[in-house]
């Protein structure tokens, strides 16, 4: 599979060779796509903005040493948020999810990308985080080396969700 280096649209990564990329092109390249990815992982728009503010800051001192970018900022966003959210999860009463989120104006999520995200939220922890990466374009190679599981388990996974999927969004009209 070819990188992609062309301006961004839904999935489309960021450059993965070893070449230094600039970290403001990056940011401005990257920064919806992460968003959409830690969305992916079950958060509400700001958890997902914040977790992937928190991981561009974090790689700013250590820039020069990535390698893979894209990847390395996914990897760090989602452990983010879910340590957040591990410590947000205390017993007690729940938090309303009806309000309205604010959302940077460079990430607007359409009915049917609502309707997605919700059905992804619904799916077991490691076939969500499976799906998260396949959308993001990555092989399945490279989705098992970054979650440390084999390629027969990301397939197994991927064909759950995908199956999972699929019955949740035609039953709501949202994939054919």
């Amino acid at each position: 599979m070819a990188d992609d280096t062309s301006l961004p649209g839904p999935g489309t990564r960021v450059k993965t060779e070893s070449a230094p990329l600039d970290f403001p092109e990056v940011y401005r390249r990257e920064m919806p796509l992460l968003v959409r990815f830690v969305m992916k992982h079950g958060a509400r728009p700001q958890e997902a903005v914040d977790a992937a503010q928190e991981a561009f800051a974090t790689a700013y001192p250590v820039w020069e040493s990535i390698r893979f970018p894209a990847r390395w900022l996914r990897t760090v966003a989602t452990r983010l948020y879910f340590r957040t959210k591990l410590r947000e999860d205390l017993p007690g009463e729940l938090p309303e999810t009806g309000a309205e989120f604010h959302l940077p104006t460079n990430i607007q999520l359409s009915e049917q990308e609502r309707e997605v995200y919700a059905a992804l939220s619904a799916l077991p922890p490691r076939q969500r985080q499976v799906m998260a990466w396949f959308y993001d374009r990555y092989t399945v190679g490279e989705i098992a080396e970054e979650l440390g599981v084999t390629e027969a388990a990301v397939r197994q996974n991927l064909h759950r969700a995908r199956v999972t999927l699929k019955a949740h969004l035609s039953g709501r009209g949202g994939a054919r």
